[in-house]
């Protein structure tokens, strides 16, 4: 994943602003607003709604209608969940739980 840097605006308490620091859009600031998975088919959809705050290589709301920018903050945003679900459960991409038991 690239690097990302995580702010929390005093003006907005309940958002998280996303910093990105490397990668095609470096610089580029965003927030999620809602996010959900449907299912169609049997298939599991990641549905989101995101803002971009700061852009330096354009005006933001051109960016947010951008297909490859899009594509982008939805592989990132994938990957932050499936990190913490890694994270809640022990588990990594092979459902192997890392945590051991204590002797107790």
């Amino acid at each position: 994943m690239e690097k990302l840097e995580f702010i929390y605006p005093e003006n907005d308490p309940k958002s998280v602003h996303i910093f990105l620091k490397d990668g095609p859009f470096e610089g580029t600031v965003y927030k999620y607003g809602g996010v959900r998975v449907e299912e169609k088919n049997g298939e599991a959809h990641l549905l989101f709604n995101f803002s971009v705050i700061y852009s330096p290589q354009g005006k933001p709301k051109k960016l947010e209608k951008d297909e490859h920018f899009r594509s982008h903050v939805g592989k990132i945003l994938h990957e932050m969940i499936n990190n913490a679900h890694e994270e809640q459960d022990g588990s990594d991409e092979t459902g192997t739980n890392h945590f051991k038991e204590s002797g107790l």
